[in-house]
C-alpha cells in the first residue's frame, strides 16, 4: 500500500506545530492506519478519529432539571480497493478491536460495487492554522453555566408579566479534538469548541398563547449573553400576542435572519455538487448565469472563526476555505467533496464533512454567510407602504421542492401598514418559488447574526412580489 504513517516520538515529531491534541487518540488512529496498511489488497486507507465532551444543562422554574455529561471515542476506518470503498467505526480502541475494524472495512469493500470516481483524498496544500477552542474552556466549572441558564430563565420572565412560562432554557456546550491520517500522506489534528444557550417562552393574553425563542452562541461561556437572550426570546412572543390572519395580498415582505437563514440552508443544500449531479438542485445548468438579485453574496466559508462548523480541513483532510457560490447575482460554482470533484473534473473545496466517526464523509456546506449592501432595518420598515415582517416559519426545508424551488410554508410575523407595525399575524401562508424570491430581493438588513441550525450567518431580507395567504 502506498504511503506511510508518521511514528509517534520520532524525528518528524520534534519542532511539530500540529494543534495539541491527546496523545492516546493520535496512538491509537496511527496503530488503526498501521493495520490497515498491512492488510493485503487494499490500496490506501484513511483513518479519523474523535474525542468529545459535551454537557448539556436545562433550568425550569429557577431549579436545575437536568444536568447530564457525555464522553464520546471512536475511530473510522475507510479503506480503498480496486474503486470500491468499505467503512467501519468502533468506540472499541483496544488492540483486538481495531484489527476486527480493519478485517470489517476490507469486508465491506470487497462487496461494494467498484466506482471510477471513489478516489483516495491525496494532502494539498497546507490547512491554514485556525484557533478554534479557548484555553479557559475546561475551567469553567459546572455551577457557571447553570448560572448563566438561570439567568436567562430569570431575565424572560421578568420582560413582561405577560411571559407565563418559559418551557424550555437549555446550556449546551462540547469540547472535541479530531485526528486524521492517511496512507496518502494525510496527516491533521485540530480541537475545537462551542456553547449556547437556548430559550422558548409562552406569552398569555385573553387565552391565547404565542412562544418565542432566542440563542447565544460562542466559544466560550464568558462570550454567552443570558440576559440578552432571555429577553429576546421574551420580546419574540409578547409581540405576536393578539396575532390574527390578515387579508391574502401580495407585496414586500422582511424575512428576519432565523427565517432567512433556513432558507440559506436550502440554497446550500442545492448547491452542492452531489445534488447537481443527482439532478435534485434548481442549479443545475445555470452556473455562470444570473440567479439572483445583484445585492446578493453568498459564500460557505469553512474557515469563519465564528462559523460552528469551521476547522482547518474538512472530514478528508482538504484545507477548508471561502469559497464563492453566488456573486453580485451570478452563480459561481458549487460545494464539492473529493468524489464529486473527481466526478466533475475538478477540485475538491473541503466540503467532504462528517457528522462524527460514525460515518463517511459527504458534500455539505460548512459556514452558509448571505451578505451584500445592508440598509438600517428601521428604515427598511418605515419605507414599507404594506408589508409582513416574517417572524417565524414553518417547515422551510420539507416544504420547497428541490427541483423546481416552488414552497408554500405557513408563517408567523407583523404586518406592516405606513411604515409602522399594524398588528401580528399567524395563520396565514407564504408561498412563491426559490428562483423568483432570490431575484427579487431589493434589500439586506443591518441585522446579520449567526444562526446555528445549520450555522449560517444572514440579516434580515426584503424581497418584493411575494404572495402571503390569508383570509
Amino acid at each position: 500500500m502506498a504511503g506511510r504513517v508518521r511514528q509517534p516520538g520520532g524525528p518528524e515529531e520534534a519542532g511539530s506545530d500540529r494543534p495539541s491534541t491527546s496523545a492516546p487518540l493520535r496512538e491509537t488512529v496511527e496503530r488503526l492506519l498501521e493495520v490497515a496498511a498491512a492488510q493485503p489488497g487494499l490500496s490506501g486507507a484513511e483513518v479519523y478519529g474523535e474525542r468529545s465532551v459535551s454537557r448539556r444543562i436545562r433550568v425550569f422554574k429557577g431549579g436545575v432539571e437536568q444536568l447530564s455529561a457525555a464522553r464520546r471515542t471512536g475511530v473510522g476506518l475507510r479503506v480503498f480497493r480496486e474503486g470500491a470503498v468499505g467503512y467501519a467505526y468502533s468506540s472499541d480502541t483496544t488492540p483486538a478491536s481495531l484489527t476486527e475494524l480493519v478485517r470489517r472495512a476490507a469486508a465491506h469493500a470487497q462487496v461494494t460495487q467498484p466506482d471510477p470516481h471513489a478516489v483516495m483524498p491525496v494532502p494539498g496544500a497546507a490547512p491554514q492554522e485556525l484557533v478554534l477552542f479557548s484555553a479557559d474552556f475546561e475551567k469553567v466549572p459546572d455551577a457557571q453555566k447553570i448560572r448563566l441558564a438561570l439567568e436567562a430563565e430569570a431575565a424572560a420572565l421578568a420582560y413582561d408579566p405577560r411571559i407565563t412560562l418559559v418551557e424550555h432554557t437549555v446550556y449546551v456546550d462540547a469540547d472535541a479534538e479530531v485526528v486524521l491520517v492517511s496512507t496518502a500522506g494525510t496527516d491533521g489534528a485540530y480541537r475545537v469548541d462551542s456553547c449556547y444557550l437556548f430559550l422558548n417562552c409562552h406569552a398569555e393574553q385573553d387565552g391565547r398563547v404565542e412562544t418565542g425563542i432566542a440563542y447565544s452562541v460562542g466559544r466560550d461561556p464568558a462570550l454567552l449573553d443570558p440576559v440578552a437572550c432571555g429577553r429576546e426570546a421574551a420580546e419574540r412572543a409578547v409581540r405576536l400576542l393578539g396575532a390574527k390572519p390578515c387579508p391574502s395580498t401580495k407585496g414586500t415582505v422582511i424575512l428576519e435572519p432565523f427565517v432567512a437563514a433556513a432558507v440559506v440552508g436550502v440554497l446550500g443544500s442545492a448547491l452542492t455538487a452531489d445534488a447537481v449531479q443527482k439532478g435534485r438542485s434548481l442549479f443545475a445548468a445555470l452556473e455562470g448565469q444570473a440567479v439572483a438579485s445583484e445585492l446578493v453574496n453568498l459564500v460557505d466559508d469553512g474557515l469563519d472563526p465564528c462559523g460552528l462548523n469551521s476547522a482547518p480541513f474538512d472530514g478528508e483532510g482538504v484545507p477548508c476555505r471561502r469559497t464563492p457560490l453566488i456573486e453580485a447575482g451570478k452563480l459561481r460554482g458549487f460545494l464539492h467533496d473529493t468524489y464529486t470533484a473527481h466526478k466533475a473534473g475538478r477540485q475538491s473545496t473541503g466540503n467532504g464533512l462528517r457528522g462524527s466517526y460514525q460515518s463517511p464523509p459527504s458534500v455539505r456546506p460548512t459556514n452558509l454567510i448571505l451578505g451584500g449592501r445592508t440598509t438600517s432595518l428601521p428604515d427598511i420598515v418605515a419605507s414599507m407602504e404594506r408589508g409582513v415582517l416574517v417572524t417565524d416559519a414553518v417547515g422551510v426545508h420539507s416544504g420547497v421542492n428541490p427541483v423546481s424551488g416552488e414552497f408554500s410554508v405557513g408563517i408567523s410575523g407583523l404586518l406592516i401598514e405606513s411604515g409602522r407595525v399594524a398588528q401580528p399575524l399567524r395563520e396565514v401562508t407564504l408561498a412563491g418559488d426559490i428562483q423568483g424570491m432570490l431575484k427579487d430581493i431589493v434589500a439586506l438588513g443591518d441585522d446579520a447574526r449567526w444562526v446555528p441550525s445549520g450555522s449560517v450567518y444572514t440579516p434580515s431580507v426584503v424581497i418584493e412580489g411575494m404572495t402571503v395567504g390569508g383570509t
